[in-house]
């Protein structure tokens, strides 16, 4: 096998680099650009850099790496709400993984890639040792309003018809703090730790507010309580469901009307895709599932050098698993 020259570069030193390697590829999401890598490596205390092939002027393929240390490990756990980074592509012929892979795992005791992966490559990624683990999302094509309201479940329907006239108040700018209550309550009231603390969350969201990166609204009874937040991330004509959290006591079809009222608004400025960003929940899959739309698949792949850590990666993994309600 030719194999072509990989480099490792620096995200925050040297953009350019991985800003035309973004610019080629033609599957690549807000997940993978610049901008989105560093301010997660600003909130989470990490460095980003990335393994690239090809070179500086023309690279073909590339795979980012969040980094931070425990004592002498190098590790590049998965960050929360964060979906197909995992690698990017340019047009050019396909690129076999075998090319990247050595260098990440060279680099690191324990890597973390989430992406849509084609079959070869999850052949090479098995090959390698990384395990790998399918994962769901519903998508909904959403470039014509009359199709999205047909795509719904007729239960969603009879809850949208119930909803009175005024029944709620759309706040296309709530406050931090109120979306991050409302994410915590989600969590909270069936006994399961949120992924991610309120206050690493707060900082999170001021930052992509910050750079214009989030589109925040919620759903607020007529007295003026929130019942239901979302956040949903805008990528060209794709919309991706970032973040939500609610309040059913103060209404429980609020959530129903907020995704509803986002999917007409967006529908309506030219976004052609929606993606839940994750199913693989009993009670969350069943509330998308109702949107309609069509089951699509993405692969969580984890590759560790010492025995010794995968198992304590296995641990982990079922502890945190259980702190969200997972299976």
């Amino acid at each position: 096998m030719q194999h072509r020259s990989v480099f490792t570069i620096s995200l925050r030193e040297q953009p350019e680099i991985w800003d035309r390697l973004f610019a080629d590829s033609p599957d690549a999401t807000v997940f993978g650009s610049v901008r989105w890598l560093t301010l997660l490596a600003t909130v989470f205390g990490r460095e980003a850099f990335a393994v690239i092939a090809g070179d500086p002027e023309r690279p073909t393929a590339g795979i980012p790496v969040l980094q931070h240390r425990r004592g002498p490990l190098r590790l590049s756990s998965p960050l929360p709400i964060t979906l197909y980074a995992g690698i990017l592509r340019s047009r050019g012929p396909a690129l076999p993984l075998d090319d990247l892979l050595p260098t990440v795992e060279r680099r690191l005791h324990f890597a973390s890639l989430n992406a849509v992966w084609s079959q070869e490559e999850r052949t090479a990624l098995s090959s390698r040792g990384w395990e790998l683990r399918r994962r769901h999302t519903y998508r909904l094509d959403i470039d014509n309003t009359e199709q999205i309201w047909n795509g719904y479940s007729q239960s969603l329907r009879r809850k949208l018809r119930r909803v009175p006239a005024g029944g709620f108040r759309l706040d296309v700018d709530p406050p931090t703090a109120m979306i991050v209550r409302l994410f915590d309550q989600s969590y909270s009231r069936h006994g399961i730790r949120p992924p991610l603390p309120g206050v690493v969350l707060d900082r999170w969201l001021a930052e992509l507010r910050r750079n214009n990166l989030a589109f925040c609204f919620a759903a607020c009874h007529p007295d003026g309580r929130p019942a239901a937040v979302r956040v949903v991330l805008r990528d060209g004509p794709r919309l991706f469901d970032w973040l939500a959290g609610s309040d059913p006591a103060v209404a429980p079809s609020a959530s129903h009307w907020l995704v509803h009222t986002i999917l007409d608004r967006f529908s309506g400025e030219g976004c052609e895709l929606f993606d839940f960003m994750g199913a693989n929940t009993p009670g969350v899959s069943d509330f998308k599932r109702g949107f309609g739309g069509s089951l699509f698949e993405y692969d969580e792949a984890e590759w560790y050098r010492p025995s010794l850590l995968r198992h304590l990666s296995a641990l982990r993994n079922r502890r945190r698993r259980r702190w969200r309600g997972l299976p």
